[in-house]
């Protein structure tokens, strides 16, 4: 088999960091996956860290163009409910799934894995402060509280365990205007 491009290669190198993790990268079981010589990426890559480089930055692209505007009319149970389902399209899109997989597996191990997973952390909680305010609640602790429920909703989407983040929002929701009507 001979290479069309270079993407061809980091998406096989990124299945195989993803679903059987960092350690079993290497030129020959990216050549083996992809029924090559393993001499022919040296025309392509001058070395496994160059094709972990190029997926950081390939990743990275791929994830921030998917990025969405937070729409803030509705009920505090649309508004939730909408920015989940736009997170979880985000964490399941197929595009973005692998590289999604990979950066949460490696979090602890590769510190880029660990920066980008903080980026992904931080614009969630950004997100999440900017709604929870927008429905008329000044609490950090409920930002951080839905903002801890959504990330671990996502995180277990990676796994391949299907969670209803959309339920999972309108029971926070219910919280919110259970809280108003308290005070």
């Amino acid at each position: 088999m001979k290479l069309k491009d270079k993407r061809e290669a980091l998406d096989a190198a990124l299945d195989i960091i993803a679903f059987e993790g960092m350690d079993r990268l290497s030129m020959q079981s990216l050549a083996d996956k992809l029924g090559m010589n393993k001499s022919s990426f040296y025309h392509w890559f001058s070395s496994k860290d160059e094709i972990i480089d190029m997926i950081f930055t390939e990743g990275h692209k791929t994830l921030m163009s998917k990025g969405f505007r937070l729409t803030l009319d509705g009920s505090p149970e649309e508004v939730l409910t909408r920015a989940a389902s736009e997170w979880q399209s985000i964490f399941t899109d197929d595009a973005v799934l692998p590289y999604l997989r990979a950066i949460y597996s490696l979090k602890f191990s590769d510190p880029r894995a660990e920066e980008e997973a903080r980026a992904i952390k931080l614009m969630i909680e950004s997100q999440i402060d900017v709604l929870i305010s927008s429905l008329g609640y000044q609490d950090q602790f409920l930002s951080s509280l839905f903002s801890s429920l959504l990330l671990q909703k996502l995180e277990s989407e990676l796994e391949g365990n299907h969670e209803d983040i959309e339920d999972c929002a309108k029971r926070f929701a219910m919280l919110l205007e259970h809280l108003q009507e308290s005070k």
